[in-house]
């Protein structure tokens, strides 16, 4: 289904039903569809969700009516229990639905990997030791001997360019800092 569209919502309770109005102008009964469970309420019109929603409180689906007018579709839905609702909607559930969700897509694949490198590169300690794992020999004396001669200051993996001088650190100015 597509994503859903803004459509202007109204209701109404009673202490034993809720009403919703969708307005909606010149709806074809036929491609409405309205799915129904005790905290949830779903309503399509053709391949637009209009509403997908929990519910403040529990309704009894059997009990679902709906009715198509010119202008809006009118859904009754009845109340579990005799109580007044503060809201129509429960927000704090649909939230932590939305928080639960497992990105399926390459997107969210992609998202959680950059959390996950960023998490790892919060640790310097670990960052420096999977890259001195993942290197060869002369790669892991440069590194060694750059970063003791720096007082750590200085990283370099270049063993034909570290072998033959002393490391030092040198700001941008290129002045020997400490």
């Amino acid at each position: 289904m597509a994503p859903s569209q803004i459509v202007k919502l109204e209701y109404y309770q009673t202490a034993s039903n809720v009403v919703i109005s969708l307005l909606e102008k010149n709806a074809d009964e036929s491609k409405i569809a309205v799915e129904c469970e005790p905290k949830r309420l779903k309503v399509a019109y053709g391949d637009r969700i209009l509403l997908n929603t929990s519910l403040f409180g529990e309704v009894i689906p059997e009990d679902l009516c709906y009715s198509v007018k010119a202008r809006k579709i009118e859904i009754s839905l009845k109340k579990k229990e005799s109580s007044h609702w503060s809201e129509l909607e429960d927000k704090h559930k649909d939230e932590m639905d939305a928080k639960k969700k497992i990105p399926t897509d390459r997107w969210g694949a992609v998202v959680k990997e950059i959390d996950e490198d960023e998490a790892e590169a919060k640790d310097v300690d670990g960052v420096l030791k999977k890259l001195f794992a993942n290197c060869n020999d002369d790669a892991k004396k440069a590194m060694m001997k750059s970063w003791s001669e720096s007082g750590g200051k200085v990283l370099s993996m270049n063993w034909d360019e570290v072998k033959q001088k002393k490391c030092e650190y040198k700001s941008k100015d290129g002045e020997d800092s400490d």
